[in-house]
């Protein structure tokens, strides 16, 4: 049951971001003219960086879907709610939510981002349907070296599951490899004030393979201080088709192995799924359906079938946001 700082929390962050954004809003008499320009020339750099196929078909992928590792690199202001309904054989039904506020800072340019909600670099590394475990944190991300190829940030903040301060940086270099391949490496890591820390390694591979079909080959790893000895270097290999079927619609079909290296290498869960997301007619409202089936060595490898149901409230930002989720360019003629 959510305690009543997260309902308190759900309910007035919207109303903060709205009067913010109000009150920092310039008349149409009183915009200068160099404020134009600025939001032109954010627009054109944003452009710029996605100018090719496989760019321009990632950044579909990643925005439709809400790829974490993606919307990590914006500092544009979010609101997202997702209540979920998730269901496994062996595990049983529980309904679970998962809030994240991501509030632009104006007086900072758009060099950092407030973050209040889960932590996308929480211990539901490992699960590939069920990712609403995430800690809660309060903190500060400030944006280094952006530019086509690089993205560079710090974070800072507190966590509140385990009391604890965390500081970390991220790296992500991405190479584009033709028209219709690039590969996209990115590295993170987290220290904390107990005693805690983790890194967390990703690298995809990412191919165009038609007009609405493109696949992507995920290595994930993660080391962790404290659990060193007994799981090593906990992994998960993903292969994921995305098919774009029309506007506001997309199927995904992944399978996903889970290992770990220590005390010897040994698989922990075999995971295959569905995930059908659908923005419905209110644009900041989707809506999702996962049938998945696991073979979990918790389980001796038994059948364990389930299904998660999720509705998703995203609220979001400006032109510039607009831009970077391309969502004037998601019609039905629409083809990476």
């Amino acid at each position: 049951m959510l305690n009543k700082s997260l309902l308190l929390l759900i309910f007035l962050i919207p109303a903060i971001c709205l009067a913010q954004e109000n009150k920092n809003t310039p008349t149409v008499v009183d915009k200068p003219a160099e404020q134009e320009g600025n939001k032109k020339n954010v627009v054109d750099r944003q452009k710029e960086a996605i100018d090719n196929r496989i760019q321009r078909a990632s950044q579909w992928v990643d925005t439709f879907f809400s790829d974490p590792s993606f919307e990590v690199e914006s500092a544009n202001t979010l609101y997202r709610i997702r209540p979920e309904f998730y269901y496994r054989k062996e595990q049983g039904a529980k309904p679970k939510i998962k809030v994240r506020v991501k509030f632009h800072l104006p007086n900072l340019s758009r060099n950092a981002s407030l973050i209040i909600g889960s932590d996308d670099m929480g211990d539901s590394f490992d699960d590939t349907v069920d990712d609403s475990n995430q800690e809660t944190v309060v903190g500060l991300q400030f944006f280094g070296k952006q530019t086509k190829r690089w993205n560079t940030s710090l974070s800072v903040g507190l966590k509140f599951n385990e009391f604890a301060v965390y500081a970390g940086p991220r790296v992500r270099y991405l190479k584009p490899w033709g028209e219709r391949k690039s590969v996209r490496f990115t590295q993170s890591v987290r220290y904390q004030s107990n005693k805690y820390w983790n890194t967390i390694s990703r690298l995809d591979l990412n191919f165009i393979l038609g007009d609405s079909l493109y696949f992507r080959q995920t290595f994930n790893g993660r080391l962790r201080g404290e659990r060193f000895e007994e799981e090593g270097f906990y992994t998960r290999v993903s292969s994921i088709l995305t098919q774009r079927l029309k506007k506001g619609l997309g199927l995904q079909y992944d399978f996903t192995t889970i290992f770990h290296t220590r005390p010897e290498t040994h698989v922990d869960r075999y995971v295959l799924y569905m995930r059908y997301r659908k923005r419905t007619s209110r644009e900041w409202l989707y809506y999702e359906i996962v049938p998945q089936v696991s073979f979990d060595h918790e389980y001796d490898y038994v059948f364990n079938p389930g299904i998660r149901l999720r509705l998703e409230f995203f609220f979001g930002a400006d032109s510039g946001a607009k831009f970077w989720k391309r969502e004037y360019e998601d019609t039905d003629d629409f083809r990476w």
